[in-house]
């Protein structure tokens, strides 16, 4: 191609004849006059065309010099007076005298960090629905930065961040516009702006014609700016907390109130404010692309004024019941593994609010055809959450048995636990099977780390599987102890497994919550048997249940304080979000980049044994519950 060629000749030849600086110099002077003039019509093509060939030109440095090489075009390389004379009126595509602004020579700051204060100048003021060629100069803006950021992606996770050096000017020069920045990537993407018809620029349209990242197509491309622009804040969003200039833009969505909210308690001078009810409109709509649940996850954990506008919706289904069609299709791979593990994650800052739990209980569900498990005609929203959670415990315990996977699905259950009410005969039927699933594993552990080792205890498995069961146990004392009467199918469901609880009734660590359960079960029973039934149906038991629930002494049964769990990231959780999203880019963007010099996605896939991470993200290293 002929830009590559050139780009080779660029690299080879810069320090003599200054050429690419002279380019750089060119594009911000362009972009400059761009901001000065306030455009609200066409944009030049020279100014498109510099742009271009920057973001090309800079995409084969990154993939093919080292830090430092690069680094020195943008640093201590000030233009000979030759070069300074040429620039003054060289010319360039269409005979257009492309002048250089001399005073951004003399300026004290690195090309580098004047050509990203003009980027961020166009990100912020200029309005891409003006004009096609608008629109097209403010992507490929976007496009610019994304590969400017993209040293990050030719780096191990090991590597020192003091390399990836636009990111780091970024971060660590402009955060005065962070909240700017933020707000302004939040409306592209929350505008939907489609994309305009091609323009006559010639150079970015035969290109994009011609080199279009494979398997792309034209829906996928229908807003490009939004994408991008969501793309590049959740790439802001995941670089590493511990240090305090890469938070900036997490502190800025921190910071973000609803502007139709009440702004009593929100005067304060750093509070910036948009739409929420067009943010969860647009996650609504597009909650099936993973960079989307991605951004509903940072905005749920980061800002709890989002969290609470979400939460007291009186729609919840609206965005609930997709995350739940998502996470039992999850599990059988029609959707990203990791993804799920995102979605799950939403799910349990969903299960801390109480009257969220207490609210999906009581909206009724008519059949969902997604639901294959079983034929289910009517069902709460909440039993419905319930039934997929177990099925996801179950798969993952069949196959990836992910410690973090289950925990975060049981803190799900625990958290809803309390709240459950009318359940299903088919969810009470999961939720005591899993008991048993977990009961039998932890049983054929402990039997054989018994003929291996005395002190079996402290085994791995062990101490994992006794948690898994003591957690089931907890969960479903809770909801004896909090909604008996108003679950008479998990108290039949309990009596005809029964005997399952005998393994464990002398076991120090479970007898306490065994004894509770089996008071209940023992209270029932007695009725049951009291009835006199001959060859009881199963209805007739569960209407003996039925009657007898109503006179049911809630003093038998043992209180316990209430379980609950919170979602908290680790310190270190950009070690799974910036792979991530860098894999999201990887997939989703036209600019092409070689695979094998991918490394950050390269141990990634070798860390979380995946061999598809360049298909989709692996699971593992994912943030905790406390």
């Amino acid at each position: 191609m002929a830009t590559t060629v050139m780009a080779i000749e660029f690299g080879a030849n810069n320090t003599q004849t200054q050429n690419f600086n002279t380019l750089v110099l060119q594009l911000i002077s362009q972009i400059n006059l761009i901001k000065a003039q306030d455009y609200k019509g066409d944009i030049p093509s020279h100014a498109y065309n510099a742009l271009f060939l920057t973001r090309i030109f800079l995409h084969h440095f990154i993939s093919h010099l080292s830090s430092s090489e690069m680094v020195s075009f943008f640093e201590g390389s000030d233009l000979s007076s030759e070069a300074q004379q040429e620039a003054r009126g060289i010319v360039s595509f269409k005979g257009c005298k492309l002048g250089v602004d001399m005073t951004l020579v003399s300026d004290p700051r690195s090309y580098a960090e004047q050509l990203i204060h003009g980027i961020i100048g166009i990100l912020l003021n200029l309005d891409a629905g003006s004009s096609p060629s608008a629109y097209e100069f403010y992507q490929e803006t976007l496009n610019l930065v994304i590969v400017m950021m993209s040293t990050q992606l030719q780096l191990t996770s090991s590597e020192s961040n003091d390399k990836n050096y636009f990111l780091n000017i970024v971060l660590q020069k402009f955060g005065h516009v962070a909240d700017q920045l933020t707000l302004r990537l939040l409306w592209n993407f929350t505008d939907q702006k489609p994309s305009p018809p091609l323009t006559g620029s010639i150079v970015y349209s035969a290109y994009s014609y011609l080199f279009a990242k494979a398997g792309s197509s034209p829906s996928s491309e229908a807003h490009p700016i939004a994408d991008r622009s969501i793309l590049l804040l959740l790439l802001l969003l995941s670089q590493a907390t511990s240090n305090p200039d890469f938070d900036i833009f997490k502190k800025s969505i921190h910071r973000i109130r609803d502007e139709r909210g009440s702004m009593a308690d929100d005067q304060k001078e750093d509070t910036i404010f948009t739409s929420f009810r067009k943010i969860f409109h647009v996650i609504c709509q597009q909650i099936h692309c993973e960079e989307v649940c991605l951004l509903l996850h940072m905005l749920l954990v980061e800002n709890t004024y989002f969290r609470t506008y979400v939460l007291s919706r009186t729609d919840p289904e609206t965005l609930y019941l997709p995350i739940l069609r998502m996470v039992y299709e999850g599990v059988e791979g029609k959707t990203n593994y990791s993804q799920v593990y995102v979605l799950l994650v939403i799910l349990l800052l969903f299960s801390e609010d109480e009257v969220f739990n207490e609210t999906i209980q009581k909206i009724n569900m008519t059949y969902q055809p997604w639901f294959t498990e079983r034929l289910l005609k009517s069902i709460s929203l909440g039993g419905l959450a319930v039934a997929i959670v177990i099925r996801t415990i179950q798969y993952n315990l069949a196959q990836h048995k992910d410690v973090y996977f289950h925990t975060n699905s049981l803190a799900i259950l625990a958290n809803m636990s309390n709240s459950l009410q009318d359940i299903h005969p088919y969810v009470s039927q999961r939720l005591v099977t899993l008991f048993d699933i977990v009961a039998r594993r932890y049983q054929k552990i402990v039997l054989k780390q018994q003929q291996r080792d005395e002190n079996f205890e402290k085994n791995a498995d062990v101490i994992i599987y006794g948690d898994m069961v003591t957690l089931v146990l907890e969960i479903i004392n809770s909801t004896l102890t909090h909604k008996l009467k108003a679950n008479p199918q998990l108290v039949y469901s309990l009596l005809h497994k029964q005997e399952m609880f005998a393994y464990f009734r002398n076991d120090i660590k479970f007898k306490e919550l065994i004894h509770n359960i089996e008071q209940a079960v023992g209270y029932f029973q007695q009725k049951v048997s009291e009835a006199n039934i001959k060859a009881p149906t199963p209805e007739e038991v569960a209407q003996v249940i039925q009657t007898a629930s109503r006179t049911w002494p809630p003093n038998l049964m043992k209180t316990f304080p209430d379980i609950k769990f919170q979602y908290e990231e680790e310190e270190q959780s950009n070690e799974f979000f910036c792979p991530y999203v860098w894999s999201l880019l990887y997939r989703n963007m036209f600019v092409y980049w070689d695979e094998e010099k991918a490394k950050i996605l390269q141990d990634y896939r070798a860390a979380m044994n995946d061999e598809n991470a360049f298909e989709g993200v692996p699971t593992g290293g994912q943030p905790g519950v406390s």
